[in-house]
């Protein structure tokens, strides 16, 4: 109670304290989490390496292996999307830049013809602030203002680049630690358990454990799966109904699909922008094309694939993604599903229990 009181009264330097020594330990812990998900990929990769085999050097090889494999195979992936996809952006962010003026001129030409319709629109455009040259020459105009801010924020964002690096490699390499040694590290957990707490709350403190670490891992799995699923979808449709860039929009809307329920939204603006610039006419087609595989895809097959994957009903799923959205945005997106799939395994599990006695 007395150290409630205290958090309370010096709320401010409390959370200063807290804030800093989460910057230190944050590499620490993007290293624990690399490592959580990359372990999924090892472990599938160790039970498929000559499982039946005797041979002693077979037996010394299999860690470091299908560890390097792991990093190896999610490195080919990311690079994958980023050939495919970050060219073409920059190429279209080009195109766009050309072509935009004319379309300006177009939509002034149209809105002129249909000025009795559109008087309101039309004085709007002949204002001399919304005229195209007149955007330009303020843009040039503030430029020499804008200097110094531009390099404070330069400077702002370099420095904050070179800082995620330094916690990107640090969390690289603490991973590496502690897939390479993990064994070992659960060895002193159980130990540390056995020496500061009774056989029950361990059992207990085990048994929640194991839950949230089947629920995270078949949601990672699950989620990856409906990833495939989705790109692959978009992919065939765009090659049917004629879209170009079928191929990197499609990979690059299944990547971003990751992100629950929204995240295809958020590749599908890329790939507007890719098809806008080669026929605007298509882009509107595919928003609509991407709207209703997105409802195919966030009302039948996410709800069906992740429940399948945690022995979760569908229904639960998308609950727990609408719920976790609304509480924590994106992150509780992330982690609606699978606290909602232990929270769903341990109440049945202690129901269970009960119903036998």
């Amino acid at each position: 109670m007395a150290a409630l009181v205290l958090i309370i009264v010096y709320f401010k330097q409390v959370w200063q304290a807290a804030k800093a020594v989460y910057d230190i330990v944050f590499p620490l812990l993007l290293g624990s989490v690399i490592a959580y998900v990359v372990n999924i990929l090892m472990s599938f990769l160790e039970r498929h390496y000559f499982p039946k085999s005797a041979q002693p050097w077979i037996s010394k090889t299999r860690r470091p292996i299908c560890l390097l494999l792991a990093y190896v195979l999610i490195l080919l992936i990311l690079a994958a999307v980023i050939t495919l996809v970050l060219p073409k952006v920059a190429d279209t962010i080009r195109a766009l830049s050309t072509v935009l003026p004319a379309y300006w001129e177009r939509l002034s030409q149209w809105i002129g013809e249909h000025k009795d319709q559109w008087s309101f629109v039309q004085e709007w455009l002949d204002g001399e602030a919304l005229s195209w040259e007149s955007i330009a020459d303020k843009i040039k105009s503030s430029a020499p203002q804008s200097i110094s801010g531009i390099l404070t924020s330069s400077l702002n964002v370099l420095s904050g680049i070179t800082s995620g690096l330094v916690n990107l490699v640090v969390g690289l390499a603490f991973s590496v630690y502690l897939l390479a040694s993990k064994e070992r590290l659960l060895a002193q957990l159980k130990k540390l358990q056995g020496a500061f707490l009774s056989p029950e709350r361990t059992a207990k403190l085990n048994t929640v454990l194991a839950a949230a670490n089947e629920s995270f891992a078949s949601f990672i799995t699950g989620q990856c799966t409906e990833a495939v699923i989705l790109g692959a979808l978009c992919i065939l449709g765009m090659f049917i109904f004629g879209f170009p860039y079928a191929t990197s929009v499609g990979i690059f809307i299944g990547v971003t699909s990751l992100i629950p329920i929204l995240g295809a939204y958020i590749g599908a603006v890329v790939g507007v922008l890719l098809i806008f610039q080669a026929d605007p006419a298509k882009a509107l087609l595919f928003i609509i094309f991407i709207i209703v595989l997105q409802q195919l895809e966030g009302n039948l097959i996410y709800p069906k694939v992740m429940g399948t994957s945690l022995g979760l009903p569908g229904i639960w799923v998308f609950a727990a993604v609408i719920i976790g959205g609304g509480l924590g945005g994106i992150v509780g997106m992330l982690f609606g599903v699978p606290v909602a799939a232990t929270i769903y395994k341990l109440v049945h599990t202690a129901a269970a229990e009960r119903a036998k006695h």
